[in-house]
């Protein structure tokens, strides 16, 4: 009996630990489960969430997100006015426009030129230029459709007013739009320090056009004006750049005459913050049909012509390609 029960007490501290080992288990289960469970709510909300998202994408009235391209248009002069008041700028708008979010816009405010380059896809149909206070006005109105970029083009933008034009354009955008990116361009032959001076800290980006570093080739392509020299232009306004803090930019077309052309070495030494390279483009009425003013016909290259000079160009890392197909999709509005 004294043995039976020394045994039973012996036994205690065992019962006692395995008692406790079962409760840890049990917690533990418990803490397994719930945290499960935690995980499948979330999961099934989460899901739910993501579902619901879609189906409101896919059956929610479609707000289009792109690049709007604003050109001046032979009749802009005549379409302002209707008996004797000015329509709004919304009543203006194509319908089809109303639900797009302009976040880029290219804005060509003037179709003059200083040059006459052959494949030019915007060209010189008329002098008109919208005033000064109703482009702000234009631009108020995409800043509160979403516009956040703004890129002014022509023609050549500083043939207006000596610059002044453009200046005050950027200084809108800049201060009073509070926009992100305002940039110009440009064949940079009319740019002068002066400029940069008055309105150097309102601009981001400077793009300068150059398609070859050929002199007689820049001479057949149209892109000079008299005695001035286009590659010596480039690179004083490159020299501005840096000097005012203005990110510098070059864009080449390649066509016919450049297209075998090997720029890698000049590029390089530029050093752009982006080089971006078009293929010659086709426009009817622009470039190339019985209405055209010019006729870019003999400037076109292939695919496999365009490729070539990308593929030849593969080592210049800031080289940004923006094809035919690209191009005709942004400007297909002017």
């Amino acid at each position: 009996m004294m043995q039976y029960l020394t045994s039973n007490v012996d036994d205690e501290p065992y019962d006692s630990l395995y008692f406790a080992y079962c409760q840890h288990i049990s917690v533990f289960a418990l803490i397994v489960i719930t945290a499960s469970c935690v995980f499948v709510v979330v999961f099934i909300l989460v899901a739910t969430f993501v579902v619901q998202r879609r189906v409101a994408r896919k059956y929610a009235p479609k707000r289009k997100i792109s690049t709007v391209n604003i050109s001046v248009g032979e009749s802009d002069q005549h379409k302002e006015v209707k008996d004797g008041e000015t329509k709004p700028e919304e009543e203006r708008m194509p319908q089809s426009e109303l639900n797009v979010k302009p976040l880029s816009v290219n804005y060509h405010f003037t179709r003059q030129c200083n040059y006459n380059c052959g494949f030019c896809f915007h060209t010189a149909k008329t002098s008109f230029v919208l005033p000064l206070e109703q482009a702000k006005r234009g631009l108020e109105l995409l800043k509160e459709k979403g516009m956040e970029k703004i890129n002014f083009s022509g023609g050549e933008p500083f043939i207006v007013k000596r610059g002044d034009f453009v200046g005050e354009l950027c200084r809108f955008c800049k201060i009073d739009l509070a926009l992100p990116s305002v940039t110009i361009v440009s064949n940079g032959s009319l740019v002068t320090e002066k400029w940069f001076e008055k309105y150097g800290k309102y601009l981001d980006i400077l793009a300068i056009s150059c398609d070859s570093f050929n002199p007689d080739v820049n001479e057949t392509i149209g892109r000079q004006q008299g005695n001035k020299n286009h590659l010596q232009s480039l690179r004083q306004v490159r020299e501005w750049c840096y000097q005012y803090k203005i990110a510098f930019k070059i864009n080449t077309v390649v066509n016919t005459y450049n297209q075998e052309e090997d720029m890698t070495e000049p590029i390089q030494e530029l050093n752009p913050c982006r080089w971006k390279v078009f293929q010659c483009l086709l426009i009817g009425g622009e470039n190339a049909g019985s209405e055209a003013l010019r006729h870019a016909e003999s400037f076109v290259v292939s695919d496999d012509d365009f490729k070539n000079f990308l593929i030849r160009h593969k080592s210049v890392s800031c080289l940004v390609p923006e094809s035919n197909d690209f191009v005709s999709s942004l400007y297909s509005r002017i």
